[in-house]
C-alpha cells in the first residue's frame, strides 16, 4: 500500500494532481493550510480515497479534530498539520503524542521543510510544502506490517 502525503498546498493545487498522476497513490493525507485544497484535489481524482487534516490557515469548525489517527494496512498513522504540537520549534511534543497514541508514522506539515526519519520504530514524516512553487510530497509503503517512508520532490 502506497500513501501519499501533501501539505501546505497554499491554493496550489496543481503541484498536488501532478504528485498523484506521477505517483499512483492507494490513498492521499493531506496535512492542512489550505484545506479547500483538498477537496478540489479530490474533485480531480473522486475514486482515490484521501483524508484531510486542517491547518492554522484554515479555521477549522470546533468540532474538527486537528489531529487523526488512522490504520492502513494494519499500520496506525497520525495526521496533524503540526502547529498544535509546537513543530518549528522541536518534534518532542509530536513525538510524545504519536508514542502516546501507539502510532507507528505521525505525519506533520507547518514548517514548509522535508523531513523523514525514524525514531526507536516511530516514523516522523514531514513531506514538506507542495505550494509556492514547489512539487514537495512524501510517501509511506506499507506491506505485511513494514513501514517505509520518504520524503521527495517531482522533477
Amino acid at each position: 500500500m502506497k500513501l501519499l502525503v501533501l501539505s501546505d498546498s497554499h491554493g496550489a493545487v496543481g503541484p498536488m494532481e501532478r504528485a498523484v498522476s506521477a505517483l499512483a497513490p492507494d490513498y492521499v493525507l493531506h496535512l492542512g493550510d489550505r484545506a479547500r485544497d483538498a477537496r478540489e484535489l479530490e474533485a480531480w481524482f473522486p475514486e482515490l480515497p484521501l483524508i484531510s487534516v486542517p491547518g492554522n490557515c484554515d479555521f477549522p469548525a470546533p468540532s474538527e479534530p486537528l489531529t487523526l489517527v488512522r490504520e492502513f494496512g494494519g499500520v496506525p498513522v497520525l495526521l496533524t498539520h503540526g502547529h498544535a504540537y509546537g513543530v518549528k520549534q522541536g518534534l518532542l511534543r509530536l513525538e510524545l503524542a504519536a508514542r502516546e497514541a501507539g502510532v507507528r508514522v505521525a505525519v506533520f506539515g507547518h514548517t514548509h521543510r522535508p523531513f523523514c526519519e525514524e525514531h526507536d520504530g516511530l516514523w516522523l514524516l514531514n513531506p514538506g510544502s507542495c505550494g509556492y512553487g514547489r512539487d514537495a510530497y512524501g510517501l509511506i509503503w506499507i506491506e505485511d506490517g513494514s513501514v517505509r517512508c520518504e520524503a521527495g520532490e517531482l522533477d
